[in-house]
């Protein structure tokens, strides 16, 4: 007989429930439940076994290798769903929102209930905002009537890496960057939405993504620019560090399109104060342009001027490299040749990377990496031919 039938603290709720008594979420479950803790509601979805008491919500993910997440009560209700199918019911997690279905209507119920009396309990919300719920039946969002927000942001479900990039769109301009957009398949840069102000990057993928694209990120980014990621599948420790360390923004995106803050970073953000209202607003705007302008064009100088020391430095070597085919090829002219020849390859990327800065669709960031990037390859080159650089 399983011992989840056995047990008092569980036998109430095992019943129908599709938890196997013998399997490792059962003996984990029976291991962490205090002497007097009983279980309300045991259920299963596709990703997940959950276990609510009063006290908590455990949830296990994983066969082989099993993850417990374990969220205290009271429960942060993000959105709810029901349907002929089943119920949907997403919660707020340690590491972002998480989406639990299908659900019987008996189990999204009770744990609707549970997230919905902790925000009765909560205080209010100050005038002016509201509470967005996705419809997850229609995938359209759905809003208090005469509560409307032009800026608010709407979830959206995510099925596509597209779908996942307009959701960053939408919550970057929630957010205070009205002019964020798509920068287009191909040829962002590193970079998967772009504002005046921030950069962001999005990735739809199942597996968390590590420290790598968060570096690149940072690499491609004006130091006045927020820098924002976006990501499905979480973030490595190692990738959370950084991004710590870099003031990098991380979010959670959820399939549903629930976004959620992870570090310290994307809180600021989230709770940056929204632009000056009516009348103030104008001319706060016309005087950030005219900053923005004077700043854009300082820059634009400082990166023409690095530019042209570039080139300087490659004419310089492209003098030397010339000789290639003077010299005559024999023992004693081999190392000179083998050097000419890879100085000439490294003159060549230089140049390649210093056509690529003044691309169109290149942010201030990503010019001032690939001059740098062109400038080290060029004193590479000066060094193999025994120049001065």
């Amino acid at each position: 007989m399983s011992h989840l039938r056995t047990d008092p603290r569980t036998s109430a709720a095992v019943r129908g429930s599709g938890w196997a008594g013998n399997s490792p979420q059962a003996e984990q479950l029976l291991s962490r439940l205090g002497h007097d803790e009983r279980v309300e509601l045991l259920f299963v979805t596709l990703r997940y076994q959950g276990a609510l008491t009063p006290r908590r919500l455990l949830l296990w993910r994983g066969v082989i290798r099993v993850e417990c997440t374990e969220i205290p009560r009271p429960l942060r209700l993000l959105g709810e769903s029901r349907s002929s199918f089943g119920g949907t019911v997403v919660l707020a997690g340690p590491g972002g929102a998480i989406e639990l279905k299908p659900l019987p209507a008996p189990a999204a119920r009770v744990l609707a209930e549970a997230g919905r009396s902790a925000d009765d309990a909560s205080t209010p919300a100050p005038a002016g905002r509201r509470t967005v719920t996705a419809d997850y039946t229609s995938g359209a969002p759905r809003a208090e009537p005469g509560t409307a927000e032009p800026s608010a942001y709407h979830p959206r479900v995510i099925r596509t890496w597209q779908d996942a990039e307009l959701a960053a769109v939408d919550h970057m301009r929630s957010l205070g960057f009205a002019d964020a957009r798509v920068t287009g398949a191909g040829a962002d840069g590193g970079v998967d939405v772009v504002a005046r102000d921030a950069v962001a990057q999005v990735k739809h993928y199942s597996q968390p993504i590590g420290v790598g694209p968060v570096r690149e990120l940072r690499g491609v980014a004006d130091a006045h620019q927020h820098l924002l990621f976006y990501a499905s599948g979480g973030y490595t420790t190692t990738a959370r560090q950084f991004a710590d360390e870099r003031g990098v923004a991380l979010y959670s995106v959820a399939e549903y399109g629930h976004i959620t803050p992870l570090n310290e970073a994307a809180t600021r953000l989230s709770a940056r104060p929204s632009p000056a209202p009516s009348s103030s607003w104008s001319q706060a705007a016309a005087w950030g342009r005219e900053v923005s302008a004077v700043r854009a064009s300082r820059r634009a100088a400082e990166l023409d001027a690095q530019r042209q020391t570039v080139l300087r430095l490659i004419a310089r070597v492209r003098a030397h490299t010339s000789e290639i085919h003077a010299l005559p090829s024999n023992r004693y002219t081999k190392d000179r040749i083998r050097a000419l020849k890879a100085a000439h390859k490294l003159i060549e990327r230089a140049e390649s990377m210093l056509a690529k800065s003044q691309a169109d669709f290149q942010t201030h960031g990503g010019r001032k990496h690939l001059i740098a990037m062109a400038d080290e390859k060029a004193r590479e080159a000066a060094l193999k031919l025994g120049m001065s650089a």
